[in-house]
């Protein structure tokens, strides 16, 4: 039976929902661990649910939280042990992925999937909203101002010539414009269908992040896939993924060595119908690394 390092944050302070907060526990008091330890041959390990400082202002708070994952995160590649975080809101991938770049220490050795219907590259300057959940890929790519970058830290930048987005169909034009003048892959739901669907788009990808990388990680935001297969999310978007078809793009990923871990975010229980969302998890955990797919 395969461990999996699995770590949580209840964290929603960087959206503008409150019940993704709620995800990481939920999944953890759920039957998720008994389903995929006699389905998939799989053990979770769980380390600890991790959570922000109320006493403390949402800035400071989320800085320090995201000191705390990276230190997780880098204590698991260190050992070589894959992992599995279970964020709140997307904000956590700071944490998550500087954790990795700062563990692989050089910067072209890492590369990044990042599966989502947002672009996540607004920063303060540029964001209507101000919610940093909407900043992470700007803060990793070294394009954060002032603000955005005192809380992601002294972290490396991501590459971007090693990050591609899958499942992207809402975004605002000075996202675009960042990610397009970086010369970052961007798969659109229209593209996705235009190469011939996400099993080959998601085999193209990979072989080309084991060609271009030493290691890479995958970053799932639950609302990159459809809210017919994942209504459990915060922020829904319409057109998404097929569950299923992320599921078999993605069976077996685990086995490759280059995978350090994976990141599931997003997860709002109390949005969740028939724990439809809660399932897709287990099935995508189970798709992933564990010894078969149902």
């Amino acid at each position: 039976m395969q461990t999996i390092q699995t770590i949580g944050a209840a964290s929603c302070i960087a959206g503008n929902r409150s019940g993704c907060c709620g995800g990481p526990m939920a999944l953890r008091r759920s039957g998720l661990i008994g389903i995929l330890a006699r389905h998939h041959g799989l053990q979770l390990q769980w380390q600890q649910v991790l959570q922000p400082n109320p006493a403390h202002s949402t800035e400071v708070a989320l800085a320090r939280l995201l000191r705390h994952i990276r230190r997780n995160i880098q204590s698991c590649i260190t050992i070589k042990q894959p992992f599995i975080f279970m964020g709140g809101d997307h904000s956590c991938a700071m944490g998550v992925w500087g954790g990795a770049l700062k563990a692989v220490k050089q910067q072209r050795n890492f590369g990044l999937i990042w599966v989502d219907a947002h672009m996540d590259s607004h920063t303060f300057a540029t964001s209507s909203s101000g919610n940093i959940h909407g900043m992470p890929i700007a803060a990793l790519l070294g394009k954060a101002d002032q603000r955005l970058a005192a809380i992601y830290g002294d972290c490396p930048s991501l590459d971007p010539s090693r990050l591609v987005l899958i499942g992207i169909r809402s975004y605002e034009p000075a996202e675009e414009r960042l990610l397009k003048s970086l010369g970052v892959q961007v798969y659109t739901m229209e593209r996705i269908k235009q190469v011939g669907g996400l099993s080959l788009l998601m085999r193209l990808v990979i072989r080309r992040m084991s060609q271009r990388c030493h290691h890479y990680g995958l970053s799932i935001d639950l609302d990159g896939i459809d809210p017919n297969d994942a209504p459990g999310v915060g922020t829904p978007v319409a057109g998404g993924l097929s569950g299923v078809a992320l599921c078999r793009a993605l069976k077996g990923l685990g086995a490759d060595p280059a995978l350090v871990g994976i990141e599931i975010s997003e997860f709002n229980p109390g949005q969740d119908q028939n724990h439809r969302t809660a399932r897709l998890v287990e099935r995508l955990i189970g798709s992933i690394y564990g010894d078969r797919w149902i």
